[in-house]
């Protein structure tokens, strides 16, 4: 069976390397090489990728998986690192299955080098020969990480308990602690909004619906940011309540009833 590999020619065009900038550079590939094999469903661990077939001049080598896998996997790892190389965030977008934190991985490579150095990326195919060479630049690499670091704006609603309150901040806004996903949130909101705010302070539990325009991180998928337009407080069920929602649907109380229910 096949293995992973990926040549890699660092310091290109000069004479060797210096041993700080090596390591650095070394790692943080293995870290990159690690997160796109885990979008191909190959695990590996730290250790498990090996240099190799070094060669004189600059330092070029083979960072290979010292594992067998299928060839499918071979090839979409291949698909996938010549995807990123190629990447042109001014006029296409990512939308391939590699995830944006692996990206990151690939273009955090970059802040290890000068702006006028270049890092030789050789990619193999499945069935072994040659590599086909791209590059790894300060430029692209800064110009990808633009592209996923910036949020994506949307509009929409987050529920939660309100975390911490800076009411004399320069532009007023609390945290929203989310009750689906337990992350914090970022809510900026108008003067006319504040004795809502307040009123939420007034109890610890109290739940808040608030909308409006929303920032979501494209590595974590989660939502950073909310200009809210309107704040709602939303009624905390009492136990006696949320003991009512039992049996309240009988057709859903048996497996038999939801095969039925499945079944149409």
């Amino acid at each position: 069976m096949p293995r992973i590999k990926v040549r890699f020619a660092i310091n290109k065009g000069r004479h060797g390397a210096p041993m700080a900038k090596l390591g650095k550079i070394s790692e943080q590939a293995e870290k990159f090489l690690r997160a796109l094999a885990a979008d191909c469903d190959i695990e590996t661990r730290p250790g498990e990728w090996l240099a190799a077939n070094f060669k004189n001049g600059s330092v070029e080598y083979d960072a290979e998986f010292q594992d067998d896998v299928d060839t499918g996997a071979v090839q979409l790892f291949a698909r996938y690192l010549e995807g990123l190389a190629d990447f042109d965030p001014d006029s296409e977008d990512l939308n391939f299955g590699v995830r944006p934190a692996t990206i990151l991985e690939y273009a955090r490579i970059g802040t290890l080098i000068d702006p006028d150095e270049v890092i030789g990326l050789g990619i193999y195919k499945a069935k072994g020969g040659k590599p086909k060479w791209r590059s790894i630049t300060y430029n692209a690499t800064a110009a990808l990480r633009r592209h996923v670091e910036t949020p994506i704006p949307s509009y929409g609603s987050a529920q939660g308990i309100l975390h911490a309150w800076y009411k004399e901040a320069r532009e007023p806004n609390f945290q929203l602690r989310e009750l689906s996903t337990d992350v914090l949130i970022k809510i900026l909101y108008p003067p006319t909004l504040y004795s809502s705010v307040a009123d939420a302070v007034k109890e610890r539990t109290t739940i808040l619906m608030v909308s409006g325009d929303m920032l979501f991180d494209r590595a974590t998928r989660q939502a950073v940011e909310l200009r809210a337009e309107q704040i709602r407080k939303v009624r905390m069920l009492s136990s006696s309540e949320f003991e009512e929602f039992f049996g309240s649907a009988p057709l859903f109380e048996s497996d038999d009833a939801l095969e039925t229910y499945a079944d149409g």
